[in-house]
């Protein structure tokens, strides 16, 4: 997931919305290509706690 956060970043992304908004809108073989299964994209909450948890 984190893989798919720095995806989104790199295309201009930058609030932790915006991101789960790259993923909702990313086609579905882009998403499984990320490891995350297309019917269970990850929320807003999700992608927040992940990314303070990890040490810049």
């Amino acid at each position: 997931m984190v893989s798919a956060a720095v995806c989104a970043v790199a295309d201009g992304y930058r609030s932790y919305t915006a991101i789960v908004e790259w993923l909702a809108d990313a086609p579905d073989t882009t998403v499984l290509a990320l490891s995350i299964a297309p019917d269970r994209r990850p929320s807003e909450a999700m992608i927040r706690r992940l990314l303070q948890t990890q040490d810049p």
